[in-house]
């Protein structure tokens, strides 16, 4: 199982990688911000969040930083990551995939390891998804959007070994 992670690690990375173009200072800073929940496994929650749109590092690398509290199962964890996402079309369907680092915080409510405190773990995310949506109509000319996604998280680490996700942007 782990040569074929691995394998994947690294095909994201070379594709993530090629060259594209560089994109100028203004193209970062928050462009849109959005709201997502969902369900994880291991442990069985269910999760709420929010995320911005960072701007883009390439043409096709989006920076985009994310929130996420997930209750359930005796656990209480918040999430705070910080993933880079490459859109691999950029039309109205946009499938993307990527990673990052984040950090959990983990609080056991019930079951073993009840009074331990707050833990704090990195993890790994692997992130794949997509998204669609139409350019606002109501302000001819702006690039603002609303959007829809759908995405899958799966966590190396202390963390839920995988979410799926449903959200919308602004």
């Amino acid at each position: 199982m782990r040569p074929r992670l691995a394998l994947t690690v690294m095909a994201v990375l070379t594709v993530c990688l090629t060259p594209h173009r560089v994109v100028q200072a203004q193209d970062l800073g928050i462009q849109a911000f959005g709201l997502r929940g969902g369900i994880s496994m291991n442990p069985d929650q269910f999760h709420v969040g929010a995320f911005l749109d960072a701007g883009h590092l390439t043409d096709r690398l989006r920076f985009q930083p994310s929130f996420e509290l997930g209750l359930g199962n005796g656990v209480r964890l918040a999430t705070v990551n910080a993933d880079a996402l490459f859109l691999f079309a950029p039309r109205r369907f946009r499938p993307y995939a990527g990673g990052g680092l984040g950090l959990n915080f983990i609080d056991i409510t019930n079951g073993v390891g009840q009074g331990r405190g707050l833990d704090i773990e990195p993890v790994l995310n692997l992130v794949g998804g997509v998204e669609w949506g139409a350019f606002d109509s109501k302000k001819p000319g702006s690039k603002r959007f609303r959007s829809f996604l759908i995405e899958g998280r799966l966590g190396i680490g202390d963390t839920p070994e995988f979410k799926l996700s449903a959200g919308v942007s602004f």
